[in-house]
């Protein structure tokens, strides 16, 4: 298995995972809320979520890759005693995880503008 085709199955297994959760918060507001929003409000809905959802996994991508600078490392260092120094691989790790998350976000941005625009 190619490492296009791992990264392809891990953003489709997120993708899937961010629509089952928005699928679940969806009908519990169906259930609270009861029949009476209209399709402009469920539009509303979907697009605000997923531009949230966008917002976090934007914000866990700079988290992960921040995890692999220097400056964290130095603090790690410091701060538990150990002897891990940085290096250029481990940045480079931090980063290809990023990459992941980063891709994730953007197609979760593109399918919010879609939802916004057509109002599904």
């Amino acid at each position: 298995m190619t490492n296009y085709w791992r990264i392809f199955i891990w953003l489709l297994k997120g993708n899937l995972i961010v629509w089952t959760i928005n699928s679940l918060i969806f009908a519990i507001l169906i259930i609270i809320m009861g029949s009476t929003w209209n399709s402009l409000l469920f539009s509303s809905y979907f697009t605000k979520i997923t531009l949230l959802e966008t917002g976090i996994f934007f914000l866990a991508a700079g988290a992960i890759a921040f995890s692999g600078s220097v400056l964290s490392s130095k603090t790690k260092e410091i701060v538990r005693k150990t002897s891990d120094e940085w290096s250029l691989e481990n940045l480079r790790n931090s980063e290809k995880k990023a990459n992941k998350f980063i891709t994730l976000a953007i197609i979760l941005l593109i399918e919010s503008i879609i939802i916004s625009i057509f109002g599904f």
